[in-house]
């Protein structure tokens, strides 16, 4: 609709509002949504469902969006940031046209970047505008939404604009909207539900309707709907609240659940007084009251952050000097409260200068940067610095305590400054979504939270229809900073830290002993050298640093990442679950621009539903904590004894004593050094375990009285991580021990056997069958009693070590293992155990989960039985296996005498050997596995404490047996270790590709540049031979590379010659997983610090190609892994179980564990039914169709058997035109060489021959060049069979000869015909031109001759006034000029007839001999080349081979290897398999 139109209705409705007539009606019904039938179909629910096609995206090169990037230094998604943020400012005039102009410069980038949330940003500002509204051009921007930009307004649209108008007193237009809003197709709870209104917007639309149903107006129907719309969520609130209520007050206690009162003096716990503990136990205060309940105490909890910490030091300076303060003996807390008031007072006036300049336009820089810094208010921005700095600089401190001798103190300048600047970044956008809420958006969050809890949400219909309603109302734009912005705020607030920190520095005189007070900087900026390279680093004051070691925030933690009180949200699109106020991505990103895109696109095309179902599924799962577990952690802290992984509250190691022959005995002084290395590690990892434990026991005390969710998200592999990072069921023995399921189940008698069998696994039985676990458990029945009756006697408290330690403690998880004896024990001791109520979560865990699905993707029979996917009696021992076969192969070597071999015999055990065997099938490398080994093989030591080995011969004793683990796989899993292999090679074919077009485009841009550089030459060589100036426009238009915008130019060129391509698949959930592997750009920006050189993520950059290679593998089957859990969580929520998993660990009540099981096996087959290997090197050849890839060649030149050189003169005159198409190949051939090369440097396949071939012509290399005269004999072209190279490749090369020689033997004969016609012809041309000579002297002798005659009778006619004479000397006589003129053109004719003849004659015999094939190119790879080297060389030197091998580089199209053949195992064995997960 025009504006016209909304003008001329605006009138129409004025009118019938004042007259109170009747006026047409445009209002649509809205058809009340029918209640979903939730009756079980299977085809609509999620476990079948996965849409695994791929989703393809253009080159990078190719991409519109990245070129823009390289050309501004700024992504789409930038600039359009700083067009937000000059709506912000106000400043609408200047956004508009920036849009505008990004849409008229990128038309197609824009249309995938910038969707209806971008506009509705627009329209918001106009509406908003300053001092007057742009009501006007928010219309005519509505108008053109759908018109210019092709885009459909959503519920955010209408809700801005409605909103806007009535605001600004136009309830008219206001109307008319509602209409357009009903006749777009949507509804008023769409509209409702849009963040853009609060609860005060909505309550001014409600008092209109109001109004307008008052007023008995023809709208009246309108607004009813309207009104019970808005009263239909209010109902809904009321009624939760109240159910709320209800179920507070008949909460009954249940085993596992905490009691309602807080925790009294006995259960108090004896916190460190680290300001991190601190700051959690601020921070979780809201825990422990009763005043709010479910949602909005989870709302305070993830709102309370900043603003908490600013109140609080703020308290601290008001209290300053009041003996209370010393409660809090915090140094760190008091030094925070100290620079907080001034570090604020600076970012005040640094935030209006900013103001100032964005109002005047004097400061450029600002103006930059000042558009972004003006949004956060000061406080929170000082306090996020003063935090950020510290947290950054503990940590760096902690991390040098552990090295012997220090490398550098402080934190890296670029570090601290984008951390800072993306802390506050995040911080900009949590207050824009905090503010962003309505009591509708919380009526259809529970709504959600229900269908979710229910189960319904994995109906794919309804969460399909639930997933459209939330995509369209809580779209919004999300910007994103650019790499000079956050550079500069980052590298100012750092500068005004250093300005304000201060720390008193003390100092005592040594002759009187006076101690002296001084205020110093807490922070130094300086430079060092460090690795060869020039960085710039933030130091802590030496005060500081002592300050860090006592009172370490290097764990303080975000308070909204805590556990949740409430189900998640549920993830109906890729970045809207989880927590209730913050909109991230599902997906954990670090700088992968690619990812994101991949993944928006993917959600957009509805193929994510599957995979946010299971993240759902899983953040459902209710825990609760042990607290009888929970009370003997309390008292084993209390005391401070080093016990079950709980550290001591000090250090106890005595420090290494220095041998007397330090310095002169290099061996005592290395082992000095390691033994120092270590016991600095051991002081830095006690105090950081302290304070990590300190945490975990913090957040269970708080959450005693609660139950608690985790929200998770998913890796760029899909594996599925819990959220909350300080206390999850992914922690270790200690976390997992506190939580149990927050729902019972009763036990059964199955479930009494898979407690049994889950506490012998735990203990460490593991490997034995499961008949012996629970025969074992039998055997120890007392001593679980006791450990559950009295888990730790008071002489172990006191530390006593002679006292016999409970069962629990001998356990390889002690924790785990004290809640299992505790509830084994209560199940025991119950009338019937069977109907006890368990609320324990029982493991069922793989065998080397890696390895199991490579034998199932390899069908591989051997590597089957190994981990167990094969029935047995007793679970099969992988790593026990690869043990004994090392052990055989240290013993052969032992008795050849290698060394190494020698001093390990017997001491190898399968502890050693497991983490090696396990990661190996993840791509771990040999260093990899040389540093696992050495960690384990410094912990062996003798029965006095020392160490086996020899510290400074670990790692060569290391590397060995790590060789000897690799070898030992090979031997048990041939199949994995070929697909491993075809995965490597694959992902290194990829890496070094690009798409056909570009290497086109590009090649054609080199060719450019070259020829232009040629022409600048030539003119200015010209130039300086006529000794005059050329102009700079001249020298523009030859070589633009030199004029405006060369680097951007440069950057282009860089780009077009690099490896670009990343390795990219798609999981059978429909996650594209993109490898985040690149070699970034990196980009230098000046600051007032100092010149901070960044990593830029936005800018292409050229992938890293052997990590690509190596990453592949264990990437792609941690996505298998991640697929078959996602897939296993739903068909178990589905099922009705309480399901957790850890990675290829799954949890469930001891009752379900037999189902589970089904569960795991039949998704397990169920997956690998799927044809995976064909479907990836399908997905492959579709996704890399148009890819080219270079390879390093040797060509067989064939030798050029031309006789003469006038021979070859009149082939060049015969065929200029062919010798051109050469000349252009030739060119093309050498651009092509050039980007090769550069792609073969950057994955490092590529060697000093072959770097010149891209700059230089190519020539025989020798020696595979022959210098004998061979004799040949001309063949039959017409009657041939060629050979083929990989069939008898020498033959092929002298067939290749022969033909050439033939060939030349054509051309010879050609050119000998072609002579004698040529001679014929050219000299009756040369004696018709002789002719036509003498016709032309003979003409101008004529005309000399009657001039002359002409001017004599002019002479003699002058004294005469006769006309006939007159008459006789003004008309020459032209009768026989005329005849020669017409000899002379007859005689040309026959000329040009001549000429006609010859070259019809000449092409005939160029046809005529034209050979009917030519040599055939013969290319050897290197590997073959490598092979038949030798004889290549024979055949060249003893004179059978004429031609000559260059070595070159070739473009071919790139191509994937067969698939490695499969096996004989049978996949339906594994539902047989009793140890498959066990």
């Amino acid at each position: 609709m025009s504006f016209t139109q909304h003008t001329q209705r605006l009138k129409q409705i004025d009118s019938c509002l004042s007259n109170n007539t009747s006026s047409r009606r445009f209002l649509h019904q809205v058809a009340k949504p029918k209640e979903d039938d939730q009756s079980f179909n299977e085809d609509s629910w999620l476990f079948a469902s996965a849409d695994s096609s791929p989703v393809i995206l253009k080159d990078v090169r190719e991409d519109s969006s990245s070129v823009h990037y390289l050309q501004t230094g700024k992504s789409l998604n930038e600039q359009l940031s700083v067009m937000q943020a000059c709506l912000v400012n106000g400043n609408v005039d200047r956004a508009q046209r920036m849009l505008i102009g990004l849409y008229k410069l990128y038309p197609e980038a824009m249309k995938e970047i910038a969707d209806v949330s971008v506009h509705n940003e627009i329209i918001s500002g106009l509406l908003a505008a300053k001092p007057q509204p742009l009501t006007t051009e928010a219309l005519l921007w509505y108008d053109q939404l759908e018109r210019t930009y092709m885009i459909k307004p959503n519920a955010n649209t209408f809700a801005i604009m409605i909103r806007g108008f009535i605001k600004n007193d136009m309830r008219n237009v206001g109307i008319v909207l509602m209409q357009e809003l009903l006749r777009s197709g949507l509804t008023f709870n769409n509209m409702l539900h849009s963040a853009y209104l609060s609860d005060q917007d909505i309550d001014q639309i409600k008092q209109v309707a109001r109004s307008i149903v008052d007023e008995g107006h023809e709208n009246k129907d309108l607004a009813t709907k309207l009104i019970e719309a808005v009263g239909s969520a209010e109902k809904q609130i009321s009624e939760y609240y109240q159910k709320t209520e209800e179920t507070t007050d008949n909460t009954k206690m249940v085993k596992g659940h905490a009691s309602v009162t807080r925790v009294g003096k006995e259960n108090k716990l004896i916190s460190s007084g680290v300001t991190g503990i601190v700051q959690l136990k601020n921070t979780l205060k809201s825990l422990y009251s009763n005043e709010l309940e479910g949602y909005n105490l989870q709302m305070r909890l993830e709102r309370d952050t900043y603003d908490s910490e600013i109140a609080r030091c703020r308290e601290v300076n008001k209290k300053r000097g009041d003996p209370l303060l010393s409660a809090d003996r915090s140094q760190i807390r008091q030094l925070t409260a100290q620079w907080l008031p001034q570090l604020e007072a600076l970012i005040e006036e640094e935030q209006a200068r900013c103001k100032k300049a964005l109002d005047t336009g004097t400061d450029r820089v600002r103006m930059q940067y000042g558009k972004f810094l003006t949004q956060l208010d000061a406080p929170k921005i000082a306090i996020i610095t003063i935090l950020e700095t510290l947290r950054l600089n503990a940590i760096d401190v902690a991390k040098n305590l552990s090295e012997s001798t220090l490398k550098y103190v402080g934190i890296k300048t670029v570090t601290l400054v984008l951390t800072l600047s993306n802390a506050i970044h995040n911080e900009i956008r949590f207050e824009k979504i905090k503010h962003r809420s309505n009591r509708h958006i919380l009526a259809r969050n529970m709504s959600v939270a229900k269908l979710a809890s229910s189960g319904k949400l994995f109906n794919m219909t309804m969460r399909r229809a639930e997933a459209m309603e939330l995509k369209d109302s809580s779209r919004e734009w999300l910007d994103s900073w650019d790499i000079a912005t956050k550079t500069r705020i980052g590298s100012m607030l750092v500068s005004m830290l250093i300005e304000v920190a201060r720390v008193t520095e003390s100092s005592s005189d040594p002759k009187t002993g006076v101690i002296t007070k001084r205020m110093v900087p807490a922070f130094i900026h300086k430079n060092i050298l460090y690795r060869g390279l020039k960085y710039g680093v933030i130091s802590p004051h030496g005060v500081l640093r002592e300050v860090f070691k006592k009172d370490s925030i290097a764990s303080t933690m975000n308070a909204r990442y805590l556990p949740m009180l409430i189900p998640p949200r549920p993830w109906l699109t890729y970045n809207a679950g989880g927590y209730l106020t913050q909109n991230e991505p599902c997906v954990r990103m670090k700088d992968n621009v690619e990812q994101l895109r991949y993944l928006k696109i993917a959600s957009d095309q509805d193929k994510l539903h599957t995979l946010l179902a299971g993240l759902d599924s899983l953040g459902l799962t209710k825990w609760a904590i042990n607290r009888s577990v929970f009370d003997v952690v309390r008292k084993v802290w209390n005391s401070g004894i080093e016990l079950a992984g709980i550290p001591a509250t000090s250090y106890s190691a005595p420090e290494p004593v220095k041998p007397v022959d330090y310095e002169t005995n290099k061996k005592a002084y290395l082992e000095y050094m390691f033994q120092m290395r270590e016991w600095n590690n051991g002081i830095a990892n006690q105090h950081s375990q302290r304070c990590d434990c300190n945490y975990k026991v913090e957040i269970a005390q708080a959450f005693l009285n609660h139950p608690m969710y985790f929200p998770h998200n998913i890796d760029f592999r899909g594996r599925a991580y819990p959220i909350p990072p300080h206390f999850n069921h992914l922690g270790n023995d200690l976390c997992r021990g506190l939580l149990l399921f927050d729902e019972g189940r009763p036990l059964t008698e199955r479930g009494l056997f898979w407690l049994k069998i889950h506490m012998a696994n735990l203990y460490g039985k593991d490997k034995l069958s499961h008949d012996e676990r629970v025969k074992f458990i039998d055997e120890n029945y007392d001593r679980i009693l006791e450990s559950a009756d009295n888990p730790i006697p008071e002489k172990i408290l006191q530390g006593n070590v002679e006292t016999p330690l409970p069962w629990w403690l001998e356990s390889e998880n002690p924790w785990q293992s004290l809640a299992s004896c505790v509830e084994f024990a209560a199940a025991m001791r119950s009338p019937n155990p069977a109907e006890y109520v368990s609320h324990l979560h029982i493991h069922q865990d793989g065998t080397c989960n890696g390895l199991q699905h490579y034998a199932a993707m390899g069908r591989d029979n051997k590597g089957a039985f190994e981990v167990n996917l094969i029935p047995s009696d007793k679970p099969q021992d992988v790593y026990q296996g690869i043990l004994n076969i090392v052990d055989r192969l240290i013993e052969e070597d032992a008795k050849n005498g290698v060394r190494e071999a020698v001093l390990l015999r017997g001491k190898l055990t399968r502890k050693i050997v497991k983490q090696t065997v396990m990661t190996n099938v993840y791509g771990v490398t040999l260093i990899g596995a040389r540093e696992q080994i050495s960690a384990r093989l410094r912990e062996i030591k003798d029965e006095h404490g020392n160490h086996e080995f020899e510290l400074v011969e670990i790692s060569k004793i290391s590397m060995y047996v790590a060789k000897k683990i690799f070898d030992s796989l090979g031997e048990i899993f041939t199949q994995a270790q070929e697909i491993q292999n075809w995965l490597n090679q694959s992902a290194s074919r990829i890496a070094r590709s690009m798409p056909a077009s570009a290497l086109a485009a590009w090649k054609h841009m080199i060719i450019e540049s070259k020829e232009s550089r040629k022409k600048l030459r030539k003119a200015i060589s010209d130039a300086k031979k006529s000794d005059t100036s050329l102009e700079s426009e001249k020298v523009m238009e030859l070589n633009p590379n030199l004029g405006p915008g060369s680097m951007r130019r440069k950057r282009l060129n860089h780009l077009a010659t690099k490896p670009m391509n990343t390795v990219v698949w798609t999981t059978p959930l429909g996650l594209t997983v993109v490898q985040p592997y690149r070699k970034f750009t990196v980009r230098n920006i000046s600051t007032p610090l100092q010149q901070i050189s960044v990593r830029d993520s936005n800018m292409p950059s050229p992938v890293n190609s052997q990590k690509q290679k190596t990453a592949f593998p264990p990437n792609f089957v941690h996505s298998l892994d991640a697929s078959h859990m996602i897939l296993s969580a739903i068909e178990c929520r589905v099922a009705g179980l309480v399901f957790a998993s850890v990675h290829d660990s799954y949890w469930t009540h001891a009752c379900d564990i037999d189902k589970m099981n089904a569960i795991l096996r039949d998704q397990f087959i169920k997956l690998h039914q799927r044809p995976i290997m064909e479907d990836l090197k399908a997905e492959f050849e579709n996704r890399y169709s148009t890819h080219m890839m270079p390879t390093v060649q040797w060509e067989y030149m064939t030798k050029s058997f031309s006789s003469s050189k006038s021979s070859a003169k009149s082939t060049k005159k015969a065929s200029n035109a062919v010798e051109s198409s050469e000349a252009v190949q030739e060119r093309e051939r050498m651009a092509e060489n050039e980007i090769g090369i550069h792609h073969l440097e950057v994955c490092g396949e590529i060697d000093d021959s072959v770097k010149g071939l891209g700059t230089q012509p190519l020539a025989a290399t020798e020696p595979y060049a022959s210098t004998k005269q061979i004799t040949m004999k001309e063949i039959d072209l017409n009657d041939i069979s060629i050979i083929d190279p990989k069939e008898d490749l020498i033959a092929a090369m002298k067939q290749a000869d022969q033909i050439e020689y033939t060939v030349s033997k054509y051309k010879e004969r050609m050119q000998s015909e072609i002579k004698l016609v040529e001679t014929e012809h050219l000299q009756q041309i040369k004696d018709i031109k002789s002719q036509i000579r003498s016709l032309k002297k003979k003409r101008a002798n004529g005309k000399s001759a009657a001039k002359a005659a002409l001017n004599s009778k002019k002479g003699s006619a002058a004294s005469t006034t006769d006309a006939a004479v007159t008459s006789d000397v003004a008309e020459p006589n032209t009768a026989a000029d005329k005849e020669l003129e017409a000899a002379v053109g007859k005689l040309s004719a026959k000329v040009a007839d001549i000429k006609a003849k010859m070259k019809a004659e000449v092409v005939a015999l160029e046809k005529k001999h034209t050979p009917p094939i030519s040599a055939p190119s013969i290319f050897i790879g290197e590997q073959e080349m490598t092979a038949r080297s030798s004889e290549i060389n024979k055949a060249v030197l003893n004179g059978k081979l004429s031609g000559a091998l260059v070595k070159r580089i070739k473009w071919e199209p790139i191509k994937f290897d067969p698939l490695p053949a499969h096996g004989d195992f049978k996949l339906e064995m594994v539902a047989d398999s009793p140890y498959f997960f066990s």
